[in-house]
């Protein structure tokens, strides 16, 4: 039981440290109008059109100002999900607005 305990956790800790990676990657890699995090894509599927499970939301289509207020929600703990607010924690509002902008941008069709 404690050895289960013990990779669990070590798992759930790795995963944090790879989302805060990908955050900071995030803040530099993120530029208007075009090029989004991979970090997203990882959940959200690429282009945010095609989610892991159905648990995770599409992001492509959704309207800009939800997309930006649902991230700044998560970033400053107001709407909650563990994931996320570690995934936000470090964006900026500029890079809030970019990664908002790309993925309202893309059809929900996904194509």
């Amino acid at each position: 039981m404690q050895k289960r305990n013990i990779a669990i956790l070590s798992t759930a800790l790795a995963a944090l440290f790879l989302m805060w990676v990908s955050a900071v990657h995030a803040e530099q890699t993120v530029r208007p109008g075009g090029k989004k995090t991979a970090h997203c894509e990882h959940c959200h599927g690429p282009d945010g059109c095609k989610p892991l499970n159905g648990l995770i939301p599409k992001l492509c289509g959704q309207n800009q100002e939800y997309l930006e207020m649902t991230l700044i929600q998560f970033r400053d703990g107001s709407r909650v999900s563990p994931i996320m607010q570690q995934t936000t924690k470090l964006l900026s509002d500029k890079v809030i607005n970019q990664l908002a902008a790309y993925f309202a941008g893309k059809s929900a069709s996904g194509k």
